[in-house]
């Protein structure tokens, strides 16, 4: 084989000539990539027409914006580059020949930087919502599995890596991340729990945002079955039972309305029953759309209002007359819901079996159930615990209990086996005015009592000769009168 230009001898299958450099017909040259500014050259193209190296080559101005696609070779009008040229400019980047072949540069523009005090608004949410679990949450949480979901989120249990401590994070999904009032309830939540430090409250530990826009709330992390769940897989619960659940929520709520904080969303799937430190030992949930009303501290907060005018928030089955009506609420009102839990738990159904949400306002507003003891009559409910929950789900809130500190009175007494047989009836003051329905108090029927035979007793003969001694001293004034 020899140069077609030289005429030298060349080796079967050589590229190139040794001698004058000249490339031999049919050769492969393989593309030598040369990074230069913003662009990429790709040496030794084929296919276009053969130029004398020493001429200038005019080329178009590079853009300033960095390229991302895929690099393509830069064309040519007059041809490759020898392949001298093409070597010494990929060993030598800033070389002669890399000047005579390279586009001029650019400098690359620089991508402004993210601030790190965004508003969650501006935040790009996550890009999907699956499972997270296996991977290491904002480098702190490793996240072991799901635990359930909402249509706000989902739960799961992690492990809290600096402190090796198991937790549960609820993790807002990605299409709410956008939504105000969502966030502002999903913070609300944290604000109020972390105020919140009654042994019957869960803990929250930790609340923030990652830096891909995930927002999570970290919390306690417990083993037991909510009363949703109890009462689906075991039944209802005992009267002794039911009165120690009723003193721990009473516990939670207590402090909760110290501060000014209404739950609004007490019901069985809020309230968890744990096995520790002792059995049936009560935990408050979900604090996401607590209302504060004290007007002080988190109330203050400034932020998107999270009620719209007019909207109420809550379990219907479970809301008092007062927030159905969209009125002021006070702590009375999650006492009106802790009435409504209690009777189903015990009886195993609402107080109120109404089928539409029409049925079951009206029902909150003006129908006062029956005594728990009546529906479920063999389930042992004392008396006492029949009134204590007749008075929690009265209609006028200035009847039911004051506050949760009177309430856990009369619980007190159910715990310790009061049945409320042996409490003294009221004490009824008479009217002056007889009823229109009244009986009349002319006639009385004199009853003997047992053991004792009808007939006049002593009291009565000494009235009657009392009444005869009176007749006759009258009688003998007036003769005495007349004769005179």
């Amino acid at each position: 084989m020899k140069c077609v230009k030289c005429g030298n001898a060349l080796e079967a299958g050589a590229r190139f000539c040794g001698g004058c450099g000249t490339q031999q017909p049919g050769a492969v040259i393989p593309q030598a990539a040369v990074r230069t500014g913003a662009k990429t050259l790709f040496q030794g193209s084929a296919g276009v027409p053969a130029v004398k190296p020493s001429e200038p080559r005019p080329v178009a101005a590079t853009p300033a914006t960095p390229v991302t696609a895929r690099p393509v070779a830069v064309p040519d009008k007059r041809g490759p580059v020898s392949s001298a040229m093409s070597f010494a400019a990929t060993m030598a980047p800033g070389s002669v020949e890399m000047k005579a072949i390279a586009p001029p540069t650019a400098t690359p523009v620089k991508a402004p930087e993210k601030s790190s005090t965004l508003p969650v608004s501006a935040l790009p949410p996550p890009a999907v919502d699956g499972d997270m679990t296996g991977k290491l949450l904002n480098n702190r949480y490793l996240i072991e599995a799901k635990i359930g979901e909402g249509g706000f989120g989902a739960v799961y249990r992690a492990t809290q890596t600096q402190m090796n401590r198991k937790v549960a994070l609820k993790v807002l999904h990605a299409k709410m991340a956008k939504d105000p009032q969502v966030v502002g309830r999903f913070k609300r939540e944290a604000q109020a729990s972390s105020q919140l430090r009654a042994p019957h409250t869960v803990q929250v530990y930790d609340f923030d945002q990652s830096a891909d826009g995930i927002m999570y709330l970290a919390m306690e992390m417990l083993q037991g079955r909510s009363l949703h769940a109890i009462l689906g897989e075991d039944g209802p619960l005992s009267p002794e039972r039911m009165a120690l659940v009723m003193d721990g929520i009473a516990d939670s709520l207590g402090e909760a309305h110290a501060q000014g904080i209404v739950h609004r969303d007490i019901k069985p799937e809020n309230i968890f029953l744990e096995s520790r430190p002792t059995p049936d030992f009560v935990k408050v949930l979900d604090f996401g759309i607590a209302k504060i009303v004290s007007g002080e501290g988190l109330g203050a907060s400034a932020g998107p209002a999270l009620t719209a005018a007019g909207q109420t928030l809550g379990t219907l089955e479970y809301m008092s007359p007062e927030q159905l009506m969209g009125a002021q609420l006070d702590g009375r009102s999650d006492l009106y819901a802790v009435g409504i839990l209690s009777y189903e738990l015990l009886v195993g159904q609402l107080p109120f079996p109404a089928k539409t949400p029409g049925e079951i306002i009206t029902a909150h507003l003006k129908t006062m159930p029956p005594p728990p003891s009546t529906v479920a009559p063999n389930r042992g409910i004392p008396p006492l615990l029949d009134q204590v929950i007749l008075k929690l789900l009265a209609k006028k809130r200035d009847d039911r209990y004051k506050d949760t500190a009177e309430l856990r009175v009369d619980l007190a007494r159910l715990m310790r086996g009061e049945t409320g047989n042996a409490a003294a009836p009221p004490v009824v003051v008479a009217s002056t005015q007889p009823s229109r329905n009244a009986p009349s108090t002319d006639r009385v029927a004199v009853m003997a009592a047992p053991g004792q035979k009808p007939g006049f007793g002593k009291g009565t003969i000494l009235l009657v000769a009392g009444l005869v001694l009176a007749v006759a001293a009258a009688v003998v004034v007036i003769l005495l009168f007349v004769v005179k």
